[in-house]
């Protein structure tokens, strides 16, 4: 983290002493975690208030908040001077542990798709990328391969997905008759008014892939030799650096 000390802290007379200004910004790094505050927040705090991290690195982000949270020498472990009191780190332990295991349970709709997304540039794999001032509401990407950089609301994204997976059917096949069933026009205008108010994207996306199988649900099995249901229709995905989403099926 360019920092030959601990952040708090500071050498004096050879000694190992608290470094006041900093020493408090780890209590209120603390405080607010603990009043609710999640990390990325707690850095973009942080950033607007003008608090830097070092000369080098001026930045906070939400890992270096999270180094904070997590590190015992802040309760006086190896020898270092206390910040904050064994109940408070205990505390915070606490809910970092609740969270991580609330975060795997509520996994964000768009997200599922995260294991085919390509660049629109290259071709390479999509990966997320990580910072403090990221947005719950979006997928922030890059590319593995040439490195380019994009972002897209989880709402438009899904939109997107949605509309080319409502255009693709089998019925691209010359010897097969297309007819939605009373199910998959109620499930389209179910979607289509979600869409309009995406306040609640997993009702959205749960409806996206049930209208996905309502539709493939509409042809023969002899009719239809792509035998999948719902996202498994969809190959990948490329997402380019100005937000242009485009779906390849399989088959």
């Amino acid at each position: 983290m360019n920092r030959k000390i601990l952040y708090g802290y500071q050498i004096q007379d050879g000694k190992l002493v608290l470094q006041p200004q900093e020493a408090e910004v780890v209590k209120r790094i603390f405080s607010i975690y603990l009043e609710g505050t999640y990390q990325w927040k707690i850095a973009d705090i942080l950033n607007d208030d003008g608090v830097l991290y070092s000369q080098e690195r001026p930045q906070w982000t939400m890992h270096r908040v999270g180094y904070i949270l997590k590190n015992p020498r802040y309760m006086g472990a190896d020898g270092y001077p206390a910040i904050i009191d064994v109940m408070t780190f205990q505390t915070a332990q606490e809910i970092i542990q609740k969270r991580k295991k609330t975060v795997r349970r509520s996994d964000r709709p768009a997200l599922r798709y995260r294991e085919k997304l390509r660049c629109g540039k290259c071709g390479g794999p999509l990966k997320r990328r990580f910072s403090g001032r990221k947005r719950k509401d979006t997928l922030y990407l890059q590319c593995e391969g040439c490195g380019v950089r994009t972002e897209i609301k989880d709402a438009d994204f899904l939109a997107e997905v949605e509309r080319q997976t409502a255009a693709h059917t089998p019925s691209e096949q010359p010897s097969t008759a297309y007819e939605p069933s009373a199910d998959a026009v109620r499930l389209t205008n179910a979607i289509n008014r979600g869409l309009e108010r995406p306040d609640q994207p997993e009702e959205i996306v749960k409806l996206i892939l049930q209208g996905v199988s309502a539709r493939y649900d509409c042809f023969s099995q002899e009719a239809n030799p792509i035998d999948i249901h719902g996202e498994r229709a969809i190959q990948y995905i490329t997402v380019s650096a100005d937000n242009a989403v485009t779906v390849t099926f399989k088959g």
